[in-house]
């Protein structure tokens, strides 16, 4: 499902005003929300996106070089839990605490 671009200004004001640098996206589908997060996120930031299909990553990858960001993804062809397994385990090591806010549109596999 796609972000409507009411939410993806939230989103964009949110990232900004939480000066996030690291993000999640599980599920990239066209992604706009994927461009909208490199865009409102600092230049050294990085988002890692994780979807089963690099297909769907690549709909979007034209505008997302065009715009400039694709330097800021990470992107993992797979599915979501085992990706967030090691990522929290990578966490925990490094003895990293965050604030994780997920919007889901869909189950997450």
């Amino acid at each position: 499902m796609g972000t409507s671009p009411d939410v993806g200004q939230l989103m964009a004001m949110l990232l900004k005003l939480v000066d996030a640098r690291k993000t999640i996206e599980i599920g990239v589908f066209t992604g706009y929300s994927l461009l909208l997060t490199a865009l409102s996120i600092p230049d050294d930031g990085k988002i890692t996106a994780i979807d089963p299909s690099r297909e769907s990553y690549e709909i979007g990858l034209p505008i997302i070089r065009k715009a400039g960001v694709e330097h800021k993804i990470n992107f993992i062809e797979s599915k979501a839990l085992p990706v967030l397994d090691k990522l929290l385990e990578d966490m925990r090591k490094k003895g990293v605490s965050t604030l994780l806010l997920l919007m889901l549109t869909s189950p997450i596999t």
